[in-house]
């Protein structure tokens, strides 16, 4: 039945997307109407789980009726507008898109098309890793996968009462979207899966551009799926870290943006990409503040120029800009709510006021703007590691090969050349690349996802720019070469992988030695252990020692998970804890909060150290204590 529910609402929120984007981009390009398609499928999901969380009304019954009528009336209203026959034909021409694509391939024996096969087969195997292994990525267990967790726990998505600061803080469009796929089948076998319609968002972004510089359809589908394959992308795309997500929102952005002229249904995907896109990640916000400038000066002019259509076009951009605010303020309003801080959890000084926050913004990374010393070379530094450790958040040579030895030599070349030729289109790259690389932490290539963005772009209008046939081939091989090469050299970095088939040991699971692998995890025994003792409605207890916080629920979320610190004060601690009537108790070891367990006459009973910190689970054995 969930999985029926989850399947219907899925497909029924794409069918309404995309039909919306039919009725409303009927003259725009296929790549335009699929980008369109993609960014109103997340925006309704996020509006979905977000408008029921605010409230406090956020279960699988309600958010089933809340899908159902939204995405109900979009697609009641794409049908009003293009009528029935007009959408049938347009979905026949748009399915039949690939083969135009595949057509286009073979009759111009393009050999950049290479990209495709790492590319394709780097969404089908993070799929895979998602649907057969639990959340495992550091970052992701730790508070990416609580912030689902708790939302489907809480029926809401405001703050929860934690130790992990980032859990209430950080922006969670990506976890929102996991919510969907969590909630409505009951199940977190999909909870990983939120970044893969936003890889395809962004090399259809990437492609996009590179039609823009008039690249042949295969060159341009070619290049968006080397993005798709670059380490950076490919690697984190089983995982809800969200930089994929951020980076296609950015491209996208950045491509509506800079469209000339600027029509109404740019400027409105333009403010709904950077709403989701501040909804997703910090950086959204810095981007956002940074080309709010350029976004006010282009709505002027193009509102200067459609005097008879002045106010209906100021009616579409009003709604444009509440759709930007509710897809990207909530959570920096409620942490200015909450703190007087809308960057919490980071520490800073802004205009001479300090924002208080736990952490100081230094130690979120290097700052902004290269402003601290040595930050330029070491991102550089990088891109050139003669080695990289490759992880889903890959740190060193995070864009493989192709980046530093062809796309960066290209980037260099076209923008130099855009002093004296097609200013706008070349220099509009150098600004993409700028913006990519301006924001916090640029040596983490996972943050400047952009970067190589604007470098296939570049490489598209070399390819042009050549002429030649021959040297167009040598170019377009050494592209697919370096990319294939790329991917492959990085797939070690799908860590889960040889931990997936026949055991060598009988009775030995893949999840088993996935766990022995990532010593982060739980062990299989404790896992097991929870499985099996914890029913709908217990309580796990932890307190600030546990660190991996996503290994406390179970995999249905059957169970709920509550803070409760021992803050000097034993009686008030055991007041909080009976109030709660806990199945199983996490306590700092060699603590008062654990001494005080073991005082209670053999009420509690240790069951095993939480790895990678200090925490010791017990379990309650009687209801007496």
């Amino acid at each position: 039945m969930g999985w029926a529910l989850w399947t219907f609402e899925t497909l029924l929120a794409a069918g309404a997307a995309w039909a919306l984007s039919a009725a409303l981009l009927r003259e725009r390009s296929t790549l335009e109407r699929w980008m369109a398609a993609l960014l109103f499928f997340a925006a309704s999901l996020v509006t979905c789980v977000q408008g029921l969380g605010l409230i406090g009304q956020l279960t699988r019954l309600h958010l089933a009726l809340a899908g159902l009528v939204l995405h109900g009336a979009m697609l009641a209203w794409a049908v009003r507008r293009a009528g029935v026959a007009r959408l049938r034909s347009q979905l026949r021409a748009d399915l039949g898109a690939p083969w135009r694509l595949l057509k286009d391939i073979h009759q111009r024996r393009e050999l950049a098309a290479w990209a495709l096969l790492p590319a394709v087969w780097g969404l089908l195997v993070s799929g895979l890793i998602a649907w057969c292994f639990p959340s495992w990525a550091w970052d992701v267990v730790w508070y990416h996968t609580p912030k689902t967790n708790y939302a489907v726990q809480t029926g809401s998505v405001l703050w929860v009462e934690t130790s992990i600061w980032y859990v209430n803080g950080y922006p969670e469009a990506v976890e929102l979207l996991s919510v969907w796929n969590v909630l409505l089948p009951r199940d977190t076998r999909l909870e990983d899966v939120s970044q893969l319609p936003f890889a395809l968002l962004g090399a259809f972004a990437v492609a996009a551009l590179c039609r823009r510089a008039c690249a042949s359809a295969a060159l341009a589908a070619s290049l968006g799926a080397m993005w798709v394959a670059l380490p950076a992308v490919a690697l984190q795309l089983h995982t809800t870290h969200a930089d994929v997500a951020a980076g296609a929102l950015f491209i996208t952005a950045f491509y509506f943006l800079t469209e000339r002229p600027w029509s109404p249904a740019a400027r409105a995907l333009t403010l709904l990409a950077l709403g989701l896109y501040a909804g997703t990640k910090v950086t959204g916000l810095f981007h956002l503040a940074l080309l709010s400038p350029v976004l006010l000066v282009r709505l002027l002019l193009a509102l200067k120029g459609e005097p008879a259509m002045r106010r209906r076009r100021l009616g579409q951009t009003a709604l444009a800009v509440v759709l930007l605010v509710w897809l990207g303020a909530p959570t920096y309003v409620e942490n200015l709510a909450r703190t007087g801080n809308p960057l919490w959890p980071a520490r800073m000084r802004v205009l001479g006021r300090e924002l208080a926050g736990p952490i100081a913004v230094e130690k979120l990374g290097t700052p902004a703007f290269f402003r601290e010393e040595g930050a330029f070379s070491k991102m550089v530094s990088n891109w050139f590691a003669p080695e990289g450790l490759y992880w889903p958040d890959v740190r060193e040579r995070a864009f493989g090969w192709l980046f530093p030895y062809l796309l960066l030599p290209a980037l260099l070349w076209v923008g130099l050349c855009g002093v004296f030729r097609e200013r706008f289109l070349r220099l509009s790259l150098l600004l993409l690349a700028g913006l990519a690389v301006l924001v916090p932490a640029a040596w983490w290539g996972r943050f400047t996802l952009g970067l190589p963005a604007a470098g296939l772009v570049a490489l598209a209008v070399l390819h042009r720019q050549l002429r030649t046939p021959y040297l167009q081939t040598l170019l377009a091989a050494a592209a697919a070469f370096l990319s294939v090469a790329s991917y492959a050299k990085a797939s070690v970095g799908y860590q889960v992988l040889p931990t997936l088939g026949r055991p060598e040991v009988a009775g030995v699971s893949d999840d088993d030695r996935l766990r022995a692998r990532m010593n982060w995890l739980w062990p299989g025994e404790a896992v097991r252990l929870r499985e099996q003792e914890l029913k709908p409605g217990d309580v796990v207890a932890y307190d600030s020692s546990t660190s991996f916080l996503g290994e406390y629920w179970t995999w249905d979320l059957r169970n709920r998970v509550e803070y409760v610190s021992h803050q000097g004060d034993s009686a008030a601690y055991l007041r909080k804890l009976r109030a709660l009537r806990p199945r199983w108790v996490s306590v700092r070891r060699d603590s008062p909060a654990e001494r005080l367990l073991l005082g209670q006459s053999g009420a509690f009973q240790r069951l095993f150290a939480c790895p990678a910190s200090d925490a010791v689970m017990y379990r309650v054995t009687r209801s007496d204590w």
